[in-house]
Order: C-alpha cells, then structure tokens, then sequence
C-alpha cells in the first residue's frame, strides 16, 4: 500500500516513534501520542483490537490479518492514516480533525465495515472494499476535500460532503450495492460508475 510505504519512509522526521506487532488470538493495543509522531500496529491473528490517539503532525498505519479484527484511528492536527485488514468480520473507523489530512482504507473478505469522518480542509480519503456485505461511510466537511472508492461485492455507500469544492469518485462493482450521496456548497463533483453483478 502506497500510504503504508510513505508512512515508513517518513519516520525519520518524526519526534516519537512507536511499533506494536502482534502474533496470537486475542491482543489489544493502544497508542497515544502528541507532536511530531509515526505510530504503527501490525496484528496477525484473530479477536484483536487496535486503536490509536494522536495529535499534532502525525502518522499512523494499522495492518490487521484475521478474524474479527477492530481499528480505530483519531487524530487531530495535519495526520495522514492508514488501515488494511484482511480477513472476515473486520471494522475500521478513521476520525481527523485539521488540514490536508489524508486517510485510506483497504479491506478485503466478508463483514467489512468503514467509518472516515474528516473535518477542516484540502482533506483526501480513499476506500477500497473487496468481498461481499461491505459498508462504507464517508464524511467531510471543510472545503477542497475529496473522496474515492472502491467496492466490489453486496456492499453500501454513504457519503456526506459539506463545503465547497469538493469531489466524489466511485467504482462500483458485481451489483447489488444500496448508494447514497448527500452534497451542499458550490464547485461539487460527483463521478459513479456502477457495473451489474456477473
């Protein structure tokens, strides 16, 4: 993952950095920093949970391999975040809180569940979903903020942008996906591209 690989090459900028790996059933990890940080988990398993708390200038990647995995990423400043999950039953949910804040989620197997909620301005966020009974839920408010997805499977989308220049670009795929997009402010985009099931 591109996002991923940035977040390890800028590691040298950052104040503190922090690393959880995780092999086994049932671990729980949490960070909590703030200023200049890089946070990184990696769990391979089942059951597990991570979470991350950050404010100022900061990074964070969570990679999830498994079962009924959990993330949850909040940060507040100029952050860039990142989760994959493979597996069943996963769920991940993304909150920032400033400028030219960046997120990514990518998820593959069945059961999946994202949650990106962006606030301030210039912010990206992009979904990718492979399997099938996917949800995403995207919102950003502020202005030039933009939103890309992809979902391939019986999955749902909601996306909510408040502000102005905003932009909205989608692939949906295999059919079967319930789309619901709301928009206020000027200079919108909206761009869906919906393929039937095979």
């Amino acid at each position: 993952m591109a996002l991923l690989v940035g977040l390890a090459a800028s590691s040298a900028a950052a104040s503190s950095i922090a690393y959880i790996d995780q092999v086994g059933e049932g671990n729980w990890a949490r960070q909590v920093q703030s200023g200049g940080n890089l946070a990184s988990i990696r769990q391979l398993g089942a059951g597990h949970w991570a979470e991350q708390v950050q404010a100022g200038a900061n990074q964070a990647s969570i990679m999830q391999t498994g079962q009924y995995h959990r993330a949850s990423t909040d940060q507040s400043g100029t952050n860039a975040a990142a989760v994959a999950q493979a597996g069943a039953g996963n769920g991940a949910s993304l909150f920032q809180d400033g400028a030219a804040n960046q997120a990514s989620v990518r998820q593959s197997g069945s059961g999946n569940r994202s949650s990106v909620t962006q606030r301030g301005s210039a912010n990206t966020s992009s979904t990718i979903q492979r399997g099938s009974n996917n949800q995403a839920e995207h919102s950003q408010d502020g202005a030039r903020n933009e939103i890309t997805t992809v979902q391939e499977g019986a999955s749902t989308l909601s996306v909510t942008q408040n502000g102005n220049n905003n932009s909205f670009d989608s692939q949906i795929r295999n059919g079967g996906q319930g789309l619901r997009i709301q928009q206020s402010g000027s200079g919108l985009d909206i761009k869906v591209i919906q393929s039937p099931g095979r």
